[in-house]
């Protein structure tokens, strides 16, 4: 790009006579013939200069321009003001504005003194074919020897757009204008065994690579030796909707605190978690519906207690995935979406990690390769915001809004078993507890809950990429799962625990079958071996479909049992995608057979000197899979998808006394149709419209004194519908990324074929997500998010009586879910300032959320005699003060 720039001499003259030499002559006047004194003038001399840029809007043109200004420099040099004299268009004028602004001059002088004056500046713009955005990317990179790290000459490089470059002495090579998308790199030649990987161009952006690699062992002379070829296939794009958010986006979200995971909270589709809750509710189903996998293993849930951190350090994590329905056959167990999470491979050298903390948590990670072939990696994580909340907010929100108390810790251990195969030693851990009150001056009416979550994960995983382009995946793993519940009414305890071992085994292949059809075979297996107690009310704590009042008194009834439960399956899965039409059609069908078993140690309550009875139930079911995308031109295209899904009851649900040992699975199936319109190479939007219909429900029976061992009946079914939006900026090369996201949904339920549709209690009728950051430059980052949401459905209260017996008044409820608490709303925003220090990089940041202070309602509460009705209410506003150093 080349600018030309001048200064115009009679610009400046005339600028510094209008200030000085006029003054002077006035003076002069009245003296007769004595010569008024000669003055020395010294301009102004520009020391900094900054390029204007060439405006991308007058690029086509293919023409330069103009621009001439007046720009006014201080006493000390710097631009105070700048104007234009001659336009040459607003475009071409503001980016000469711009950078003349940014000048420095040395201070103009008279008789030695600093004088402030204006010149005029002419700035020529001059068209070059550099100023045309580029649409492809740029690749180059280094081959090296694996173990000797010495460069690789001779080595074959190719893309499979058919672009190729062969390796110099130094191991360099490079290839200029590959079309942006992902694609296949293979490199070849004497001296190394092929292998292949798959990398994602950007356009006007370059990549810059170092593949290391495994030089060829000699050849034995067998004629029918075969040369090795490793290509990474890339998986089957199984998912026709889904929203993927890689890490160094999501970590920049405003809201999240730096936490790459919780980005799934604004992803379309997903209700608002009520305050002090973790809860991850899709497409209208219960939070327990939804299953979370990281890297294959599935894990209880996503988000700590309170939703404020995820379970997973933010620099273990490669990407998220969100799909709301109509997943795959690879996946299967629930009735509603589904969530997995990438962990960023072990291949660094040297030593990397990061330390954090800020109002909620502090953290820390070290990610090191520790010898030849062996990679470690340890993070860990703990909480203290309830030690804080009250340095942040005047408000005591811990008596309303449960504040809870966690940690986790993630460990992995990585050795490259060979070039192309690597064996994971991996583990999980988290733990939350969590209190929540509801005060009365009357002791005997003031309630509390107090719940902990335990749980932990340790796996191995192999992975070998095969020659002829496969990938073998085997994760055996084995946990422990711990939750307990102490819900507590005046003198009225109830105590719920369940304890389960945890075996899960996931074994694939992926890659290319045949010319056109990619596939993946697979089995997938899990068993949950519980034991479990509760006593307590029968009716606490209430569960969904429930008709009850924050804070009521629970039923009165009193009972208790211990039971064990064993739940699992092994379930083979198959699924392919075919290319058809020039890869505009896809057609992607899948199935997964899953034999499933339940099992309880006993049908009915104990009674003295009579054994249990056991109770078994087997199920086999098949579940379909089909979806199809179709691009009409590169920029539009649709999609379409169908799946039946199956769940097993909850362990907790199979008690003799509190639930039903013979419980069922549950059904669902999933629809879906939708259009994707890329608007441009970085701005995209998404609409879906989806139904979901589910049976065999598991509810309460309507019967107050139901026969032993049917407290809990299957007749309940469901239906959710709605639409959802997405429209999507990428940053790419530019400052600027976010997001607008819109469901508008209803999800219902019917508890029994005599009762009527209600709202589910989880609906949310609108959810409306709008965030957006800035990279100001200088390190300096600024972001800010929107949100709304409708209330969740309560039952309305009436009226109420007082029963003489407990001395207290009970009430009168409406028809069931007919109100709502009011919508939510509120405002975040997000300051950042990165620094590099020597080698190492920090951030300080301040996070607020709720900046109005707005009043959000949580929740309903009544007085004790019902009379009077008012609200729970959220966090006030929140700021949140962090910093992070990473090295």
């Amino acid at each position: 790009m080349n600018r030309r720039r001048r200064l115009l001499a009679g610009g400046l003259a005339a600028g510094l006579c209008a200030s000085w030499c006029a003054p002077a002559f006035a003076q002069d006047q009245g003296g007769g013939d004595e010569q008024p004194a000669q003055r020395t003038i010294v301009p102004p001399k520009l020391v900094k200069f900054v390029e204007a840029e060439f405006p991308q809007s007058e690029a086509a043109a293919g023409k330069g321009a103009t621009v001439v200004l007046q720009i006014a420099i201080d006493a000390s040099g710097a631009v105070a003001d700048v104007k234009v004299l001659e336009s040459a268009g607003a475009a071409f004028d503001t980016s000469a504005v711009a950078a003349a602004k940014q000048f420095v001059f040395t201070p103009a002088l008279v008789d030695g003194k600093p004088i402030p004056v204006k010149i005029t500046y002419k700035y020529v713009f001059t068209f070059t074919q550099k100023m045309v955005k580029k649409t492809t990317a740029d690749f180059e990179g280094v081959v090296r020897d694996r173990r000797t790290k010495q460069p690789l000459s001779g080595v074959r490089v190719a893309v499979d757009t058919g672009q190729s470059a062969v390796t110099d002495e130094q191991g360099h090579f490079k290839i200029d204008d590959i079309a942006v998308g992902e694609h296949g790199v293979t490199l070849s030649g004497e001296k190394l065994t092929s292998v292949g990987t798959t990398e994602t161009f950007e356009a006007s952006k370059k990549i810059d690579a170092v593949y290391e690699v495994e030089p060829k062992k000699e050849k034995t002379g067998n004629p029918d030796e075969e040369e090795e070829i490793v290509v990474t296939a890339p998986r089957i794009k199984k998912q026709v909707i889904s929203t993927e958010v890689k890490a160094e986006q999501a970590v920049r979200v405003p809201g999240t605190q730096g936490d790459v995971l919780k980005v799934v909270e604004n992803l379309p589709g997903v209700a608002r978690a009520a305050a002090g809750s973790g809860a991850l509710a899709v497409w209208g189903s219960a939070p327990q519906d939804t299953r979370v996998y990281v890297d294959g293993i599935h894990v209880p849930r996503l988000f700590h207690d309170g939703g404020y951190r995820s379970i997973i350090n933010s620099d273990f994590v490669k990407s998220v995935e969100l799909v709301p329905g109509a997943y795959g056959a690879s996946y299967g167990r629930g009735l509603g979406g589904l969530v997995t999470v990438s962990l960023k491979p072990l291949d660094e050298d040297g030593v990397h990690g990061s330390v954090s903390g800020d109002t909620i948590d502090a953290s820390a990670s070290v990610r090191a390769k520790v010898a030849d072939k062996w990679h470690v990696a340890i993070a860990a994580r703990k909480s203290y915001l309830d030690s804080t909340t009250s340095l942040v907010t005047s408000q005591n929100v811990g008596e309303y809004i449960p504040i809870p108390r966690f940690w986790d810790g993630q460990a992995r251990l990585v050795y490259d078993v060979g070039p192309h195969e690597t064996l994971e030693l991996g583990g999980l851990v988290s733990s939350d507890k969590t209190t929540r009150q509801l005060p009365n001056a009357d002791p005997s009416l003031a309630t509390s809950q107090t719940t902990t979550t335990d749980f932990n994960r340790i796996y191995l995983r192999y992975v070998k990429h095969l020659k002829e382009g496969g990938v073998v995946e085997v994760v055996p793993s084995y946990g422990k799962d711990s939750t307990s519940l102490l819900n507590v009414y005046g003198s009225t305890p109830t105590n719920v625990t369940n304890d389960s071992d945890v075996f899960g085994l996931r074994a694939s292949w992926h890659g290319p079958l045949m010319k056109h059809f990619d596939a993946a075979f697979g089995v997938d297996g899990e068993l949950y071996s519980s034991t479990l107690h509760r006593s307590g009310s029968i009716g606490a704590p209430p569960r969904e479909g429930d008709i009850y009042v924050f804070g009521e008194a629970p039923p009165p009834q009193i009972n208790s049992d211990d039971w064990k439960t064993v739940i699992g399956s092994v379930a083979p899965f198959a699924e392919g995608d075919l290319a058809l039409l020039d890869d505009r059609l896809h057609i992607i069908p899948g199935a997964r057979l899953d034999p499933l078993i339940t099992m309880t140690n006993k049908v009915a309550p104990p009674q003295p000197g009579n054994p249990n009875i056991a109770y078994q139930r087997e199920e086999s079911v098949i579940e379909p899979r089909l979806a199809v995308r179709y691009a009409f031109t590169p920029r539009i295209s649709a999609k379409v998808a169908y799946g039946e899904y199956h769940q097993t009851p909850l362990a907790e649900e199979m008690s003799a006394v509190f639930g039903n040992p013979t419980l069922a699975l549950s059904y669902s199936q999933h629809e879906l149709i939708g259009t994707n319109f890329q608007l441009t190479q970085l701005l995209s939007i998404e609409t879906t419209a989806f139904y979901r219909t589910m049976n065999n429900l598991v509810v309460r029976t309507e019967n107050p004194n139901p026969v032993v061992g049917h407290a809990l009946d299957q007749i309940g079914i469901g239906r959710a519908y709605g639409v959802q939006f997405l429209l999507r900026q990428d940053k790419g090369n530019g400052r600027f990324f976010g997001w607008i996201s819109y469901t508008i949904s209803r999800s219902e339920r019917q508890d029994a074929p005599n009762l009527p549709w209600r709202l589910f209690d989880y609906d949310q009728t609108h959810v409306f997500t709008a965030l957006g950051s800035y990279d100001l430059g200088l390190g300096f980052e600024v972001g800010a998010r929107f949100r709304f949401a409708s209330g969740y459905p309560r039952t309305p209260v009436t009226g109420a009586y007082y029963d003489v017996v407990t001395d207290t008044y009970e009430p009168i409820f409406g028809f069931h879910n007919s109100i709502r608490i009011p919508s939510f709303y509120s405002v975040d925003v997000r300051f950042a300032k990165h620094f590099r220090i020597g080698s190492t990089s920090a951030e300080v940041y301040l996070d607020v959320q709720n900046v109005t202070d707005h009043t959000n309602d949580e929740e309903i509460v009544y007085n004790p005699n019902y009379t009077q009705r008012g609200y729970i209410t959220g966090f006030p506003i929140l700021p949140v003060v962090g910093a992070r150093w990473a090295w």
